[in-house]
């Protein structure tokens, strides 16, 4: 009894994390079709956004079991082994995917636990010269990912035979109950069924030409009910403009899409509360320099899109979050950003330099990639960040003054108990 608890206290968290990798992965989902190859690698939408996601899964696991002392090849088997029988499980559960592309993801997220505990004495409490070479990465790693937000958010439309839906019925969204009379871009008509000028109606979607829809409003749906789309014959996306209860949806395909990862939308809260149905709907988008403007009856919301910090959505853009929590993950993406910068960074000339660097990043950036200005509120996350970063540094030095030799210690090859 007595080495049984021993174990426990060791491996607490190994063991706690364990059941949230069981929470996740076996708990059964709605069905959503028909089940991709079981050999399939980094196939099918949003491909890449999984793959990390099951990486990080089995990050934590990685690293809790080097601290507690396992081997590196043995906790490595461990991850792999557990991962093996997640997917064994799968396929005998509801709307569960196993796949080897999975296994793969989660064997790697095991690995890369292991190896930052092994390189922790290295990246959490590194020399002075370590520390700034740090620091200057951390702070150019963060503007590259303010641009590469930018690029990724940009509209991505294959050149294909494009179809128009009126309404349309798709099994995982709702039916929206209203009727659709017209649909252009600029002048040129959006059809329901085939686009007979695919090439002209994505040539004015790349120009940013203005949407115009008029419709017969019907009763607000209890999910997200596409009123317009457009896709090609691959069945991908182009765009959707739909219904959320009383809020105005409008997504378009985007290159983190093409790219593998998540998609973003652009939700108008309140949009329609004061529509009554089935009175007459007329709903415009278009752009402007300052981003999106949605003209609803002749209420018009301007100032529409993507900030620096909606970069979370490429990995978890297709899960039901409330506008509200969209903005503290904003923030709390922000925050992570600027961590690792706080963490190395050394009060002196070159903080000064960086700190400058990193604020003009957050300022200057955005509107250079066709983002809209960062708020206020994602300046101070990014801000709170990078003083939890320094903060942590400074106090693991005072609280944990041998850190050091304990990581390194955990870093080599000790039996499991």
């Amino acid at each position: 009894m007595t080495r049984l608890l021993a174990i426990i206290h060791s491996h607490w968290f190994s063991i706690l994390w364990l059941g949230v990798i069981f929470l996740v992965t076996l708990v059964p989902l709605e069905a959503t079709g028909e089940r991709p190859s079981i050999l399939c690698v980094l196939c099918g939408d949003g491909a890449i956004a999984d793959s990390v996601l099951n990486a990080a899964l089995f990050l934590p696991l990685g690293a809790a079991l080097s601290v507690a002392r396992w081997r590196r090849l043995g906790a490595l088997a461990l991850g792999a082994i557990l991962s093996f029988g997640v997917e064994t499980a799968q396929f005998s559960i509801l709307g569960r995917d196993p796949s080897l592309s999975d296994l793969l993801s989660n064997t790697l997220g095991t690995a890369l636990g292991i190896a930052l505990v092994s390189s922790a004495s290295t990246w959490w409490r590194p020399g002075p010269r370590m520390a700034q070479v740090l620091s200057v990465s951390a702070a150019i790693g963060t503007a590259s990912v303010l641009v590469l937000t930018g690029i990724l958010l940009r509209p991505s439309f294959p050149d294909e035979t494009y179809y128009g839906g009126w309404t349309p019925r798709f099994g995982h969204l709702e039916w929206y109950g209203g009727r659709l009379v017209a649909a252009s871009l600029d002048g040129l008509e959006v059809p329901s069924g085939v686009v007979a000028r695919s090439a002209d109606v994505r040539r004015h979607l790349l120009s940013g030409a203005t949407l115009h829809v008029r419709a017969h409003a019907g009763p607000p749906p209890p999910g997200l009910a596409p009123l317009l789309t457009i896709h090609d014959r691959h069945q991908r996306e182009i765009i959707l403009l739909g219904i959320d209860g009383d809020e105005l949806v409008y997504r378009y395909r985007t290159r983190a899409i093409a790219w593998g990862l998540d998609g973003s939308e652009i939700r108008v809260g309140g949009a329609l509360g004061g529509i009554a149905w089935p009175g007459p709907l007329s709903l415009v988008v278009r752009q402007t320099p300052s981003g999106h403007c949605v003209r609803v009856n002749a209420t018009e919301h301007c100032g529409l899109g993507y900030t620096v910090g909606t970069a979370w959505t490429f990995l978890l853009g297709t899960q039901p979050v409330s506008p509200g929590l969209k903005s503290v993950f904003n923030v709390f993406w922000l925050a992570a950003l600027l961590f690792p910068v706080g963490l190395w960074t050394r009060f002196g000339r070159l903080s000064v330099a960086i700190a400058a660097f990193s604020v003009g990043s957050l300022l200057i950036l955005p509107p250079a990639v066709g983002l809209l200005p960062t708020p206020r509120v994602e300046l101070l996350g990014a801000f709170g960040g990078f003083l939890a970063g320094w903060a942590s540094r400074a106090a693991s030095a005072r609280l944990c003054p041998t850190w050091g030799d304990l990581t390194t210690r955990a870093a080599r090859d000790f039996p499991g108990e």
